[in-house]
């Protein structure tokens, strides 16, 4: 039975969470609906931190954008959050140090998006990776979640150091933290420092936000935190690091070399063909997803490449069109990716399996669950009538006008290729999530736990739904959301406010209405005329065979030609073992194992550790506690310092 305390703590956060959602929704709206020239130069304030340092903030359109995603984020993920954590009550397991952490994450976020210093930035920051530890080491009972804590803890630490490096050289060329002395010294700044920043700030921050090869936190994490918590961070936090991308390359650097566009764009195509791929092969619920997230995140970082490279050539219409789908595709993305860990948190906890081996037959069991998860399913695979169609389709026509802007060059060659995986990926995506969802919900129960599963509190199967209407409502009412984009827009470009509601994705978007129209007219005309028409349910036909479950589609099965194609990319090794009984022609039984490895992580991260820790054994060596090899160093050291110094 629940306590009396737990259920007033659950009340109360509630009670918070639908405060600052809708907070946020109202201040949003206001902001959107005043315009003004604050939009642009913001608002500043500042606190005394003591030690000669301030806390600085700052709040423009860019921040609002970002700030109303978070809002609007964390008011779902909390509400459901609300009957998530119902089944931990009953376990006894306490819920102060899932609330505590969970709100000083918000927090922490919410100054990452407001600091205009690079002391405030580095503070905040440093918060939100330790909050977010502690989220995902909620469940610690478990050794493997315990890893993946620790490994996404070293790996945001890792992002930490780079950051840490290019703040303090940028504080010693100008005696100051604040953003806009930055920018103001980055016209003095030779070649190679710029670049060295730049490198910097794209390690530490592609870290956080998931770029391959730096991307081997999310899937471990994702995987085992608690599903609000991988619904937060898939969906607000990985967004948090891109959003500093723009404040801190594209608005404190300023325009640099060609070449960042073109890492941008390549980084991000990798990212996505690598993190769809790995997704395809998934037989795990929340990885699948997790590896979903890095392909987005990869699609996200090609937009913010064409936008680099338009501004490099001086295509300022490919320029805002890169921005309008990065900013449209942030917002989709964030709602759809939150759904679907809702119900893949409703699947877990009604079956108690992550593993899609063991599911099926969900959708007679929890039919809710089943549509809010096809939304986000036809959302995320960017099928229209829904958001993720039009954030794609402009990033394409972004892509093509950066190729015809162009009069020559090897350019051509390589835009027309970005193009083409884009249009890959989402290919890939459409089977991985048939995978996802014909395995989950379709077909017979796979495991007595999955014939025995029901639906979810009702908390958990409301707010999805909220999230798939708030997703259909983007584009059906697209002047508000336009509106919201808008305000990024604003500081992003120079000159006057965009009006893009009709220049850049006015007609597509009345083509969503007119298409959806067209969908619910022939839906209409196809009841009325199989209205009176009989019918007749049978069971499916096996040549007069029960059918078992065993006969169906396994997870693997259903995306083994991707498997197969992609061989070399996935490191896929099956393994196909047939028991001829004795003869080569009486076939008893036939046995399939295969195995993907990560390739990145073999390639690049685990030669790194291990050299990483044979450079420490060398290191360690100098420690031989010898006192006169001890003073033999000290003489040394006060020489160099001595012939230095003079």
């Amino acid at each position: 039975m629940v306590n009396k305390e737990s259920q007033s703590v659950r009340q109360l956060l509630m009670s918070i969470s639908v405060a600052l959602a809708a907070v946020g929704l109202v201040w949003g709206t206001f902001l959107i609906s005043q315009g003004g020239e604050w939009i642009k130069t913001g608002w500043r304030f500042s606190t005394d931190a003591g030690a000669g340092l301030s806390l600085t903030w700052k709040m423009d359109g860019l921040t609002v954008f970002f700030l109303f995603i978070l809002l609007l984020g964390q008011g779902l993920s909390s509400l459901y959050a609300v009957g998530y954590l119902k089944e931990y009550e009953e376990k006894k397991k306490s819920l102060v140090s899932f609330y505590v952490p969970w709100f000083l994450f918000l927090g922490s976020m919410v100054g990452v998006l407001l600091a205009d210093d690079g002391f405030t930035f580095l503070l905040t920051w440093e918060m939100m990776s330790l909050f977010s530890f502690f989220l995902v080491l909620y469940e610690h009972d478990e050794p493997q979640n315990r890893k993946s804590a620790y490994i996404y803890l070293v790996m945001t630490h890792v992002a930490t150091i780079f950051l840490f490096a290019a703040t303090l050289f940028l504080q010693a060329k100008t005696g100051s933290f604040a953003f806009q002395e930055w920018a103001n010294v980055v016209p003095s700044l030779s070649t190679i420092e710029l670049n060295l920043i730049f490198v910097a700030l794209f390690i530490g921050l592609g870290t956080k936000a998931g770029f391959v090869p730096f991307h081997i936190w999310l899937p471990y994490a994702h995987s085992a935190a608690p599903s609000p918590v991988s619904a937060l961070m898939s969906g607000v936090m990985v967004k948090v690091a891109l959003y500093l991308m723009i404040r801190l390359v594209w608005l404190t650097l300023g325009p640099g070399p060609v070449w960042w566009g073109w890492l941008f764009l390549i980084v991000g195509a990798f990212s996505a063909v690598v993190g769809i791929l790995a997704a395809s092969t998934q037989s795990d619920l929340k990885k699948l997803l997790a590896f979903s997230t890095i392909e987005n995140v990869g699609i996200l970082t090609m937009a913010l490449g064409s936008a680099f490279l338009a501004r490099s050539w001086n295509s300022s219409w490919a320029m805002d069109l890169a921005f309008i789908a990065f900013f449209w595709h942030t917002l989709q993305h964030m709602l759809f990716k939150t759904l679907l860990f809702m119900g893949a948190g409703n699947i877990i906890q009604a079956t108690h399996t992550r593993n899609l081996e063991r599911l099926g037959g969900l959708l007679r069991r929890m039919p809710k669950t089943g549509f809010a998860a096809l939304l986000g399913i036809v959302g995320i695979t960017a099928l229209p009538p829904l958001g993720g169609f039009w954030g794609e389709l402009m990033l394409f026509q972004s892509l093509w006008e950066n190729t015809i802007h162009l009069s020559d060059g090897w350019s051509k060659v390589f835009l027309p290729l970005a193009i083409g995986i884009l249009a890959l990926v989402g290919g890939l995506s459409i089977a991985t999530f048939v995978k996802w969802f014909g395995i989950s919900f379709l077909g017979q129960a796979r495991s007595p736990a999955a014939a025995s599963a029901k639906e979810s509190d009702p908390v958990q199967t409301m707010v999805p739904l909220v999230v798939g209407g708030l997703a259909a409502l983007t584009v059906l009412w697209p002047a508000m959301t336009l509106a919201l984009i808008n305000l990024p827009l604003s500081v992003i470009r120079t000159g006057d406010v965009i009006g893009i509601s009709s220049s850049a994705v006015g007609k597509p978007l009345l083509m969503s209405s007119v298409y959806l129209g067209v969908i619910l007219l022939l839906t209409t005309v196809i009841v009325l005329l199989t209205k009176r028409a009989t019918r007749k349910v049978t069971a499916t036909w096996n040549c007069g065979a029960a059918l078992t479950p065993s006969m169906q589609y396994t997870a693997g099965g259903i995306t083994n030609p991707i498997r197969v194609l992609f061989a070399k990319v996935l490191g896929s090794r099956p393994k196909v073992k047939g028991d001829f009984a004795g003869t080569q022609y009486s076939l008893r039984s036939l046995t399939y194992t295969g195995s993907v490895k990560e390739v990145t992580e073999d390639i690049f991260i685990r030669p790194l550790i291990r050299g990483l820790l044979w450079s420490s054994a060398q290191v360690r060596k100098l420690q031989s506690g010898s006192i006169h090899l001890y003073l033999a160093y000290l003489l040394v050291t006060l020489v160099a310092v001595l012939i230095l110094g003079s």
